[in-house]
């Protein structure tokens, strides 16, 4: 095999490996998305919830609904809900949520969670989810993958362009 044939295989290298980065990132994310459970708070207007492991989601369906919440922990009374980062929706559980708040606290506080809702809406719990995990994952992969996918088209515009020295 001669140099410039290496090179166009090394190339074709380099972008299997940029889609084979790009593929792994859609699967952690599919992943991550798939095993997201909203639970429902039986009611709304006064629920005890518990902090995990991480800060608690508090989401509301439909997800063009209005509703105001508050929580406050069990025994100290501090609030402890916040407006969150971010505007979130998710579709789960056979319809579409809205987050309204974080309920932040020690892993396993005890909250006292409020909400004014109309009867026809849902309220419900699950742990907050780690978005900047897969935002710097992404730009990570992502970065990576156009590194890889650009350094492949220049090698073999390199390789394409070099001229062969004359014999004779």
């Amino acid at each position: 095999m001669g140099t410039s044939q290496r090179r166009y295989v090394l190339a074709g290298g380099l972008v299997v490996v940029a889609v084979a980065l790009g593929a792994i990132f859609g699967l952690v994310v599919s992943r991550a998305i798939a095993g997201y459970d909203i639970t429902p708070v039986a009611d709304p207007t006064s629920a005890s919830v518990t902090v995990g492991d991480r800060p608690l989601a508090v989401w509301v369906r439909p997800s063009t609904a209005t509703t105001y919440c508050t929580s406050r922990q069990v025994g100290s009374g501090r609030e402890s809900l916040s407006s969150g980062r971010a505007s979130l929706s998710v579709t789960t559980g056979g319809g579409s949520w809205k987050r309204v708040g974080v309920v932040e606290g020690r892993s396993g506080s005890k909250h006292r969670l409020s909400c004014t809702a109309e009867s026809r809406l849902a309220i419900g719990t699950a742990d907050n989810p780690r978005l900047t995990r897969y935002v710097v994952l992404g730009v990570a992969l992502g970065g990576t993958a156009v590194l890889l996918v650009l350094t492949a088209f220049t090698l073999a515009l390199v390789t394409a362009l070099r001229r062969r020295p004359t014999t004779g």
